[in-house]
């Protein structure tokens, strides 16, 4: 479950960080500037082509050091390799210079969770949730969530999931986070009916989500529906390892 929890507060933090396609429209950026290889790192990254991003983002701060959205952009590159110590110096940086860059608490307090470092992360994760320049305040609770569930303190990821609720509720994150305390506090049919309201949330099914339904369906009984969702999930599946999980469920679920 915990793999599953990482890949989640990363999304939830690549939500926030914005991005798009270079600006290559003449008088927009100029080519070879610092902006310009920002915007561009910033679509590799979003493309999911992480070591070109951060050979740009990389260039666009030797240019210009200070650049705020080549920082956070980092971060994120350094997060989604797992280079954790890098995203930590990355992203304090990016705050010792804009102490209002509210996606950077977040993030930062992401990695502080994979760290396993509680007191940072929780520090962080308040900051960006309580901000009131924060646009997406939801995305700070749905991380504070994140480190509650993985240090077993299931009631109170219950409470920061109720104020994201507050703020946004067609989050599908949120929902699929209440279903992991749920289960864990052993509430099975109500962790069910979170995680198939996650799952209608959003437009293509999360092979996360289905994971997760189709392992408390089965403990309900349903074991049909749990086939189903585990068969639809390993059609989304890109992930080996992912696919690896979702075959030995289906097969233990089929008797094999």
């Amino acid at each position: 479950m915990k793999k599953n929890i990482f890949c989640l507060l990363i999304l939830v933090a690549f939500l926030a960080c914005g991005g798009g396609k270079p600006r290559t429209a003449p008088g927009q950026i100029q080519p070879g500037s610092a902006e310009y290889l920002t915007s561009a790192g910033i679509g590799y990254l979003n493309n999911g082509r992480l070591d070109l991003a951060k050979k740009s983002l990389l260039e666009a701060l030797q240019k210009k050091p200070r650049l705020e959205p080549a920082l956070n952009a980092l971060g994120l590159v350094y997060a989604y390799q797992r280079d954790f110590i890098k995203a930590t110096t990355t992203l304090n940086r990016l705050i010792q210079i804009s102490p209002k860059f509210y996606d950077a608490y977040n993030l930062l307090g992401t990695v502080y969770t994979e760290l396993g470092n509680y007191q940072q992360a929780k520090e962080k994760l308040l900051v960006a949730a309580n901000a009131d320049e924060y646009l997406t305040p939801e995305n700070a609770f749905a991380n504070l969530a994140v480190l509650e569930i993985k240090f077993e303190k299931y009631d109170s990821a219950l409470r920061y999931i109720e104020k994201g609720m507050l703020l946004n509720r067609r989050f599908a994150p949120l929902y699929n986070l209440n279903g992991l305390a749920l289960e864990n506090l052993g509430k099975l049919a109500d962790a069910s009916e979170n995680y198939e309201k996650a799952i209608a949330l959003i437009t293509s099914p999360d092979p996360g989500y289905l994971i997760n339904s189709a392992r408390v369906l089965s403990k309900l009984g349903d074991k049909k529906k749990a086939l189903d969702n585990l068969e639809l999930a390993l059609g989304k599946a890109r992930d080996a390892a992912q696919k690896a999980e979702i075959i030995k469920m289906i097969k233990i679920l089929e008797g094999g």
